[in-house]
This record gives structure tokens, sequence and C-alpha cells, in this order.
């Protein structure tokens, strides 16, 4: 089975800059807040460090956001050759509208746990499950949830039938 490249996952352009836009406010409205209040020693360096965290997050989702994400025939992978999952090891793709999942995308579940990674607005990995969107188009989400899950149910298929009732 060759490698081809299915479809790409990328972030929407106005999605990206608004929730750039919305993180940095918040990081500079918490400095503000810290330098024109009258608060105690000990909430000031609370909202110092919350903006400094708010603003390393904007800041790691503008670096992250300028990637893609590729499903191919084996797996889901990150533009820089990151392995996000192989076929092999997902059992399902969740994308009800109850699923704990980003906004506007899906969740994959493993059959094994997975390395913790995360890059803002692109993809969570946490324990046996990665969670894919954010900031990503939409429709574009769904063609790829859609797509991988019937790859996922051709591979059970093709397992069954290799089976002997």
């Amino acid at each position: 089975m060759s490698d081809s490249v299915i479809t790409q996952l990328k972030a929407s352009p106005v999605r990206r800059g608004f929730a750039l836009l919305v993180m940095m406010l918040l990081g500079f409205l918490l400095l503000y807040l810290t330098m024109t209040t009258d608060a105690s020693f000990f909430h000031k360096v609370f909202l110092v460090a919350v903006a400094a965290a708010v603003l390393w997050m904007a800041r790691a989702m503008q670096r992250g956001t300028t990637g893609y994400i590729e499903l191919r025939t084996t797996g889901l992978f990150f533009e820089d050759g990151r392995t996000l999952a192989l076929i092999d090891d997902i059992t399902r793709v969740e994308r009800g509208v109850f699923a704990f999942k980003p906004s506007n995308g899906f969740v994959v579940s493993l059959k094994q746990k997975t390395d913790r990674a995360w890059i803002p607005g692109m993809y969570w990995k946490f324990g046996a499950r990665i969670g894919i969107g954010g900031v990503t188009t939409p429709s574009d989400a769904k063609f790829m949830s859609d797509t991988l899950a019937v790859l996922i149910a051709e591979r059970e298929g093709s397992s069954l039938m290799g089976m002997k009732l």
C-alpha cells in the first residue's frame, strides 16, 4: 500500500487571526490590570504569571497553526513528519455534538495510550485520544473525519474477511 496523501487540514486564516487576537488581547489586558489595580503583591504575581502563560500559548498557536495535518493511507501525520496516529492504532472517530472534541473538529480514539502533545488550535494528544480541530475549517475537518472513518471501516471489513467462521 502506498503512502499517498488523501487530504490536508489547515488552519482557517480568519479563525486563526481571531483566536490570536483574542489570546493576545487577554494577555495584555491581564498585564494592564496588574499595573492599574491596587492589589496585593501575590495577586499581581499571579496575574503576571497567568498573562505570561496566555501570551506563551498565543505564540505557540501562532507557530503551530502555520502547519497542517495530513491524512495518508497509513495514518494521521503533522506536516513536519510527526506521527499523530497510524490507521492500525485507531479504533474509532467521534464527531458528535456531545463528544469531548475541539471546536469544529473530531476526536480519534486509539488502542493504546500515546505521548502527550499539544499545538493550540490544531490538535492535542492525551491518553488514548487525539483531538483534531480548533481553528481549522469545519468543512475540511468533517471531510477528514469522514474519510478516516471510511478507512477504519475498510480495515475492519478486510480483517473480518480473513477470519474463518
